[in-house]
């Protein structure tokens, strides 16, 4: 194989798309063809007049990267539309978007894939302590307090914070986590919801029907079709969107998918 044809594939950093906490804490550099995929979606949603104020992104299972897609559909959102966006993590069961943008989080998570080894990861998040949407609906902080700033100024995050068991189902069912998402819709132009998977807690069709309409998120040959006709049909009552196929691999080689146009 000629040095070109390695140089070309390479990564397109013209398309790669960076998510930074303004303090310099977070970090992810979401790649080109994730960002690309969130593009076409975002982009047929918007010309056709279909995208709502507030999507939930939901999967049947744990682990589907329910917020990988939330994150980074979010970040291409504020970034090609220049609308005001909020990541809403209310997955108190599995919360990981701290963790999704913490580079010594994601330094060891590539170090132990390497080793090829499923041990959990012993890194802790950079901002473990942070407050969280919990603490805001209790009262504890101030909704400026909980949010994370990008270095995209109409981009932020709102992370899930902690919730004891016992508090969870009457914090999705709460009066006080509707008001908090109405001065979040006041405040943004759209608001994407990471919400727990289905099989994991019936709450998270009650977190789901906070948003307007939902995309379920399932990883290529992990989840059965079973398990994601479930989650269609817990939600049916919801807009659906979509389904994202996460993780997907391309066995076609190399040298044929690049004589395929790719627009």
């Amino acid at each position: 194989m000629s040095k070109r044809q390695k140089k070309n594939q390479g990564v397109d950093v013209d398309h790669v798309l960076t998510v930074r906490s303004t303090d310099g804490i977070l970090q992810r550099t979401f790649d080109a063809d994730v960002i690309q995929s969130f593009r076409y979606m975002s982009t047929e949603l918007t010309l056709n007049g279909d995208l709502p104020r507030s999507v939930a992104v939901i999967a049947a299972l744990r682990g589907e990267g329910v917020t990988h897609t939330a994150v980074a559909l979010g970040a291409t959102l504020a970034h090609d539309t220049g609308a005001s966006v909020c990541v809403v993590e209310l997955n108190w069961w599995s919360p990981g978007q701290i963790a999704l943008l913490d580079p010594k989080v994601i330094a060891e998570a590539a170090s132990k894939k390497r080793r090829k080894t499923s041990s959990p990861s012993s890194a802790e998040p950079a901002l473990a302590s942070h407050p969280g949407l919990a603490m805001v609906v209790s009262g504890e902080v101030s909704l400026d307090d909980a949010i994370i700033h990008s270095d995209m100024p109409n981009f932020d995050l709102l992370p899930a914070g902690e919730l004891s068991v016992a508090k969870r189902p009457s914090m999705a069912r709460s009066a006080a986590l509707r008001e908090l998402m109405k001065q979040l819709s006041a405040r943004y132009d759209h608001l994407i919801l990471d919400v727990p998977a289905v099989r994991t807690t019936s709450d998270s069709i009650v977190l789901a029907s906070l948003g307007d309409a939902c995309i379920v998120v399932t990883r290529q040959g992990a989840t059965s079709t079973a398990s994601v006709q479930q989650a269609l049909d817990d939600v049916k009552s919801l807009t659906m969107l979509g389904v994202v196929l996460n993780k997907v691999t391309i066995k076609t080689p190399g040298w044929i998918r690049a004589l395929v146009p790719q627009e």
